[in-house]
């Protein structure tokens, strides 16, 4: 053996392989952090790395694009999970399959149904999404049969159709916490009485015999950004934070649920079984998703003046009597205020409240008894009131200008002190301001 060779095999004595002598839980770990194919492959190292990935904790599948087609994918992945120790723990999953576009919606679902189980308790699922849905580029539909996990804790999809009897999680007793994104959601109702923490976010709300319900009565935390429609709130008594966005929703103003229209037959929104009972007798004590919020402390309401829906709950708005701080933007502020003072009339304790302003205030649709409620409104325990301001100036060639613009005269400033003044001469002092 040349000189060479000598000293490479004593320096390699020497060193030895520190890494495989560390303990199997540690290894299980780092593997369980790598992409499920570098772990997997990891088995060629030697003798003592054979099975080392089969009991790992987390299974990350994300180099989809590494596998050039669907169908060597779908034999790693039956592989992958087929090979797996059956008694070993299996903390979380993720199946991130956007470098696909094409994909069986029967292998997505059995994939997702094998990982459960495996006894799960994070599942995420991703898929490329293009809403709203076509016939030429549809979503991956999953089965329409409820999920079954005893393990399930948190659960995220984005990205495909979900449909009627997916949504009810009673058969997942320990789910917590419920994410869903740039999805389809082809059902009357949402049910999880576990959940404690539900976001859906850019969703497209389908439904058949009603409107789409939600019910989840120990949900602590709430989060609905930028979907089509607003799902009817079932009472959440435990709620505490929420957060609703719906700045681009339009809806269509409804001679029958917006005025009391007596044809029925003529309902152009489809909400008449929601605003009318079987006798065609108006349910107005009826409250589509305020009565839900009104246990929240901590509430945001982002909305286009368009939406039509929050100005119906106004005619039954429930008192907030745990509110605390509350965020409205731009559509509390037609009509003179008039919707503000509703909600400052149903907030007793609130503390804090800000005003998110995107241009200036204009006058809009008129709501009964507000005058009256001015006169009466009292404001004992508000102590903050933050204006906000982000608007688009015309006259400025269409640059955006903050409240802390340098620009005395700009349309920010003029805003925020039309705002501020129309507050204190609603109750609310100055130096809160």
């Amino acid at each position: 053996m040349s000189r060479r060779g000598k000293i490479a095999k004593a320096s390699t004595a020497g060193c030895g392989d520190h890494l495989s002598a560390l303990p199997d839980a540690l290894l299980h770990h780092v593997l369980g952090l790598l992409e499920a194919g570098e772990a997997v492959r990891t088995c060629v190292l030697s003798r003592r790395w054979r099975h080392l990935w089969r009991p790992i904790p987390r299974l990350r599948v994300t180099d989809v694009e590494a596998f050039r087609s669907v169908e060597r994918l779908s034999g790693f992945v039956d592989q992958l999970l087929l090979l797996r120790d059956a008694g070993s723990v299996l903390d979380e999953c993720l199946l991130d399959l956007r470098g696909l576009l094409r994909l069986d919606d029967a292998l997505v679902d059995l994939w997702m149904r094998r990982v459960l189980a495996c006894h799960a308790r994070v599942l995420r699922v991703h898929l490329y999404a293009n809403l709203p849905a076509s016939q030429e580029e549809p979503l991956v539909k999953l089965v329409d049969q409820p999920l079954l996990s005893q393990h399930l804790v948190r659960l995220e999809l984005s990205g495909v159709y979900l449909e009627e009897r997916l949504f009810d999680f009673s058969s997942c007793p320990a789910l917590e916490d419920l994410n869903i994104a740039d999805c389809v959601l082809h059902t009357d109702k949402i049910f999880s009485q576990s959940s404690k923490h539900i976001s859906i976010r850019g969703c497209q709300f389908l439904w058949d015999m009603r409107p789409t319900h939600l019910s989840a009565p120990n949900l602590v935390s709430l989060q609905l950004h930028d979907c089509n429609m607003i799902p009817i709130l079932e009472s959440m008594p435990a709620l505490e934070t929420a957060s609703v966005n719906l700045g681009h929703v339009y809806e269509e103003y409804c001679d029958i649920c917006d005025n009391g229209g007596l044809e029925l037959e003529e309902c152009e929104c489809g909400m008449i079984v929601i605003y009318w009972d079987d006798d065609n007798d108006r349910k107005r004590d009826f409250s589509v998703f305020l009565g839900g919020l009104s246990s929240a402390t901590c509430l945001e309401l982002i909305a286009s003046p368009e939406m039509v829906t929050f100005r119906r709950d106004l005619r039954c708005c429930p008192t907030f009597n745990k509110l605390r701080s509350l965020l409205l933007n731009d559509w509390c502020l037609v009509a003179d205020y008039q919707i503000l003072l509703y909600f400052l009339h149903h907030t007793p304790v609130l503390e804090k409240l800000t005003l998110q302003l995107s241009k200036e205030p204009k006058s809009g649709m008129e709501l009964e008894g507000s005058s009256s409620m001015e006169q009466s409104l009292t404001l004992r325990q508000l102590k903050i009131v933050e204006v906000k301001c982000h608007i688009i100036d015309e006259r400025t060639s269409g640059k955006r200008t903050n409240c802390g613009a340098p620009f005395s005269d700009s349309v920010a400033h003029i805003a925020v002190a039309t705002v501020a003044t129309r507050l204190v001469q609603i109750g609310v002092h100055r130096a809160n301001l």
